[in-house]
């Protein structure tokens, strides 16, 4: 009897171990975080980080941050008018950039922007230049840069007039960066025009009844012919018609009454006697 209980205890210990496979502890699943870039999220429908001129733009890929660029503005200082189109102006774009782990032979490259219109139409940076940089330091401080480090730069872009966003796209070692910076307002607000006023016609004042009529013309006095004589004192004085006194002749050789007429002749008047 003791020895059919020892046979059988091998075969109770295993099947208590076979009991026990249900309780075995099972590895918990992986999970991988991902970044909003790595998703999509936070990308335009283009696929590209989108700011506004002068905000700091940051790629990230993988969790780690490839690109940045700051300081971003644009002038025309040093840049000759584009060749190619008078609705189309040459202007560098300033900017500060930080490249992350990976290496490529030129960060921001003139060749890679591109330009966005109102309609959504893509307009590449490569179809607007004429090849003439605007001159100024800065234009290859992108170029070879290593990992990790950052440098401040101008690159020299053609943009069209009816641009509203600029774009910059790299495909360089293998990555795949896309980002667009929204342009500010350029056009100069109109100031509105006083509505033109209507001229009126001035009202002629009404003539009052003593202004309508003609104004008659005021008769002088009439003078009174001289009286006295033009030749021989023969008889009473006379008016003498048509004679006007010139002055009275008053000298010691002459008779008193004596009198110089306006039209040349002499005679005697009363008037010239009596002063």
């Amino acid at each position: 009897m003791k020895l059919r209980t020892a046979a059988l205890a091998p075969a109770l210990l295993l099947l208590a171990a076979c009991g026990n496979s249900d309780t075995t502890d099972q590895p918990e699943p992986t999970t991988i975080a991902t970044t909003a870039a790595d998703s999509g999220a936070g990308l335009n429908s283009r696929g590209a980080v989108e700011v506004q001129l002068g905000e700091t733009a940051t790629v990230v890929q993988n969790g780690t941050t490839v690109l940045e660029i700051s300081d971003t503005s644009l002038s025309t200082d040093g840049c000759d008018a584009n060749t190619n189109s008078d609705s189309i102006t040459k202007q560098g774009l300033s900017a500060t950039i930080q490249v992350g782990p990976s290496s490529i032979t030129q960060w921001l490259w003139s060749s890679d922007f591109y330009y966005v219109d109102a309609d959504g139409k893509i307009t590449k940076n490569i179809d607007t230049s004429d090849a003439e940089p605007c001159s100024g330091p800065g234009s290859s401080a992108f170029i070879d840069l290593p990992p990790n480090s950052g440098a401040d730069g101008r690159v020299t872009l053609d943009v069209p007039d009816a641009a509203e966003v600029i774009g910059y796209h790299t495909t360089q070692g293998g990555q795949d960066i896309r980002v667009e910076w929204d342009l500010p307002e350029t056009a100069t607000p109109t100031t509105a025009e006083a509505p033109a006023t209507e001229q009126v016609p001035a009202v002629e004042p009404t003539p009052t009844l003593e202004q309508a009529q003609p104004a008659v013309p005021q008769s002088q006095p009439a003078t009174a012919p001289p009286v006295g004589y033009t030749g021989a004192p023969n008889g009473d004085p006379q008016p003498l018609a048509g004679k006007v006194i010139d002055y009275c002749m008053t000298g010691p050789m002459y008779q008193t009454g004596t009198t110089q007429f306006t039209d040349g002749t002499t005679g005697w008047t009363q008037e010239c006697a009596g002063q």
